[in-house]
């Protein structure tokens, strides 16, 4: 653990690590860990020492969920980097997303962020393929200096961009700038849905993150939709109906 500890001096991230690496010798555990990364950056032409390409990723969050915004991001790379335990954001422990979210900062030639609000998701105009691919294209857009080539995560490529990309179904595993991207992505979503938990208490959106969880539709048809619902989701438009046949009702009533 001493070089692990020299390598890293993040308290957050050396506990997340200090599982695995209690199982072998860290020395090895690093050594493996390096090869793992070289291997992943090899799918992007990335080497250990700087190459002459900057290579991008991007990905999104949040597609699925009947609540909450859709948060997209790009990350550039000129080399592989030392980002230990990075892979697909869904497999990874919100600990060691967050404790990884500095280290891409400091180890990325350029990164950005879009988020997507519920209240253009719910526009009629798009759909939320559309809205996502835009989202990309904008987060690559941002990216300063312009990158070389991009790998972006999924079946499409992204329209309206002058460069040599590539889309990679389960590239948030395959590709080390689009997994960093999937990273950034997911935890500024996660910290949304936390806030808008405290704004709207009562469906879990901490716990749940606004996907179609037993507890977030158990809440949804007790506390019918809030503002940060979809309305394009089934449920969602079914509690809306359902409440507003109930306030119609009493409307005439009265």
């Amino acid at each position: 653990m001493d070089l692990l500890g020299r390598l890293d001096p993040r308290q957050t991230l050396r506990q997340v690590l200090a599982a695995q690496a209690r199982a072998v010798d860290s020395s090895r555990w690093i050594q493996k860990e390096c090869r793992r990364l070289q291997d992943m950056g090899h799918l992007e032409g990335l080497q250990i020492d700087p190459g002459a390409e900057l290579v991008a990723g991007a990905d999104e969050v949040g597609r699925g969920p009947m609540a909450g915004p859709l948060v997209a991001a790009a990350v550039s790379f000129r080399s592989v980097p030392w980002l230990p335990g990075l892979r697909d954001s869904k497999k990874l422990q919100p600990a060691h997303r967050e404790a990884l979210v500095p280290w891409i900062h400091c180890q990325a030639v350029s990164w950005s962020l879009r988020v997507v609000p519920v209240e253009v998701l719910n526009q009629p105009v798009g759909t939320i393929h559309s809205h996502s691919l835009e989202a990309m294209r904008d987060c690559v857009g941002r990216l300063n200096p312009e990158p070389d080539r991009l790998m972006v995560d999924g079946r499409f490529q992204l329209e309206g961009l002058d460069l040599p990309q590539r889309a990679v179904v389960h590239g948030d595993d395959l590709c080390l700038a689009v997994a960093a991207a999937s990273i950034l992505a997911k935890v500024h979503r996660d910290q949304i849905m936390c806030e808008l938990d405290r704004l709207w208490p009562g469906y879990g959106f901490a716990r749940n993150k606004g996907y179609c969880t037993a507890d977030h539709l158990e809440a949804l048809e007790r506390l019918g939709p809030c503002p940060a619902h979809r309305l394009r989701f089934g449920p969602v438009r079914t509690s809306l109906a359902s409440r507003d046949a109930v306030q119609g009702m009493l409307d005439l009533g009265g």
